[in-house]
């Protein structure tokens, strides 16, 4: 009966969908109609996991989508209260994330949560929001444990009628491209897996961007100022460790006991921008500035030019790629771009952030840099440090 039922499903959605454009529902009917239904799937792998989606989706101004800029675009701290704050760094997955998609019939069993859109993978705020929470359970911090309920939120009375709103807002993060991992369980007897089940995934070494809000909505109802921006700065280093917790040791996603879902102690453009008028931090960065004849190669905000990037080195033109284009160059040479080259490779980073600190428009309330979770604890250090002082840099 149930066979049946997918049979006559199949049928119906072959008949309005083009077979190529959705192979879910060729593999389906080929399993229900008994044929073999393997060498879709093979097919399928192949073309769906070896393509770029920031390539096929670039006319839809991909980058906004994937909200690489949502801090600076979409975040103004000026209008939300004293104290309020912003954690965002973008990672790289050291093994693979899993997750669970609602689409009911796919291709495979284990299909990856992705948008209804453009079809990305993602992780949905709640995701985030329950890997924290679990993160920090693990460290201690029980979930009816009133510090953590104002945090994330939670019961306030022990019936579950009243709710307390947390004070973190997680954003999605998106990821551009998806790969296959197989778990085959191995039977406890004969130690020999026999039925590998595939699960689709975000492969390693692929970046997402993190960004968590907190914002203290609450400090109106209590009167002692002093003890509440404590509790906010206690906060701030709770979740500092609960982040490198979680990203580092237990994982987010599916399938964390196993390993999944950890990333690099790399963090590119990690940045904690607090809203406060008590301290001020130096916006300059100690860097090397680039050589006048270096200006050609570099765009307004200290990125390289399209024209000089290529397969080469982080990124740039390689000397094979640069010969191949000399032509399009009205000045300069290969022994002044490979000098470019070096600079760029050890302070094209640090030029970068020098722009963008004299430029931001979120200037006016301080920030610290991190490029680790070890940094980025001690930023919420320093932090508490100077606020509790009253003194500024």
């Amino acid at each position: 009966m149930v066979q049946e039922m997918i049979y006559d499903w199949c049928s119906s959605a072959c008949s309005k969908y083009n077979f190529d454009n959705n192979p879910q529902f060729m593999y389906h009917y080929y399993v229900a109609t008994g044929k073999d239904a393997e060498n879709i799937r093979a097919d399928w792998q192949k073309e769906n996991f070896q393509s770029d989606m920031k390539q096929e989706l670039e006319s839809w101004h991909l980058d906004a989508f994937l909200q690489e800029n949502i801090f600076e675009n979409n975040i103004n701290l000026s209008v939300l209260p004293e104290n309020s704050f912003v954690i965002q760094f973008k990672v790289i997955l050291k093994k693979p994330y899993i997750s669970i998609d609602e689409q009911d019939f796919y291709i495979i069993d284990n299909p990856i949560r992705k948008d209804k859109v453009f079809s990305l993978p993602y992780v949905a705020p709640s995701s985030w929001k329950g890997s924290l929470r679990s993160a920090l359970y693990h460290l201690g911090c029980n979930s009816e444990d009133k510090r953590i309920q104002s945090i994330i939120g939670g019961n306030t009375l022990e019936n579950d009628e009243i709710l307390t709103k947390g004070r973190i807002h997680l954003f999605p993060s998106f990821f551009k491209k998806k790969g296959l991992e197989i778990i085959n369980p191995h039977n406890r007897e004969t130690r020999v897996g026999t039925i590998p089940i595939p699960f689709e995934c975000v492969p390693v070494g692929e970046s997402g961007l993190f960004t968590l809000l907190y914002v203290p909505y609450n400090q109106f109802l209590n009167s002692n100022t002093k003890e509440f921006k404590n509790q906010i700065l206690d906060d701030l280093l709770l979740l500092s460790q609960g982040l490198q917790f979680m990203f580092l040791t237990y994982g987010f996603g599916a399938k964390t006991p196993s390993g999944f879902g950890i990333v690099e102690d790399k963090l590119i453009d990690g940045k904690i921008t607090l809203k406060t008028k008590s301290i001020t931090v130096s916006m300059q960065i100690e860097v090397k500035p680039p050589e006048k004849v270096f200006e050609k190669y570099l765009k307004e905000d200290g990125k390289v030019k399209d024209a000089f990037i290529g397969g080469g080195e982080d990124g740039l033109l390689s000397n094979k790629e640069y010969n191949q284009k000399t032509s399009q160059f009205k000045d300069g040479s290969l022994n002044e771009f490979k000098r470019f080259r070096t600079w760029y490779k050890f302070h094209g980073s640090d030029w970068q952030k020098h722009l963008q600190s004299e430029n931001e428009t979120s200037a006016k309330w301080p920030f610290w840099n991190f490029g680790t979770f070890d940094e980025l604890i001690n930023a919420a250090i320093e932090i508490k440090q100077k606020l509790s002082e009253g003194e500024g840099q």
